[in-house]
């Protein structure tokens, strides 16, 4: 029993980490595609990949499962902090929340921020650093956006 609930516990948390993923961005992109959130989700996207892309560049920290790379990029991917998915979904959380200013959309923004970044704990890709770090960037580019 144990090892069936862990394997539907790793697996939801498997799919779940996919919500602060590159192609979960696209898709938003796409369906807010003729809304006032495009340009905020398209500028936030980058911004939030080029903060974390930047840190990586200077300062490498393994995973907690450690990757093995053989060149520049993969060495960036194989950098633990700080976490992108973590950044991009308390980014995204941030945006829809004061956009949408609707107390029940920000409670399940909140909620599922924090179990997409709780899942790349439980998935052994970043530890608590890490998705602190992503949430911190996340937070530094939801300011930058509101500013422009």
């Amino acid at each position: 029993m144990n090892k069936i609930l862990h394997q539907q516990l790793h697996q939801f948390f498997r799919d779940l980490t996919a919500m602060g993923g590159l192609a979960a961005s696209l898709l938003l992109i796409l369906l807010f595609f003729s809304s006032p959130l495009l340009i905020p989700l398209i500028a936030g996207s980058g911004i939030t990949a080029g903060i974390v892309i930047l840190i990586r560049i200077f300062y490498f920290k393994d995973r907690p499962k450690k990757e093995t790379y053989s060149n520049f990029i993969e060495r960036i991917d194989a950098s633990s902090f700080p976490s992108l998915h973590a950044a991009r979904i308390v980014f995204l959380a941030m945006l829809f929340s004061t956009h949408f200013a609707n107390q029940y959309l920000t409670i399940l923004c909140t909620v599922t921020a924090a179990l997409v970044s709780y899942s790349r704990i439980y998935l052994q890709k970043h530890d608590w650093i890490d998705v602190a770090g992503g949430a911190v960037a996340g937070i530094v580019t939801y300011f930058i956006i509101s500013l422009i």
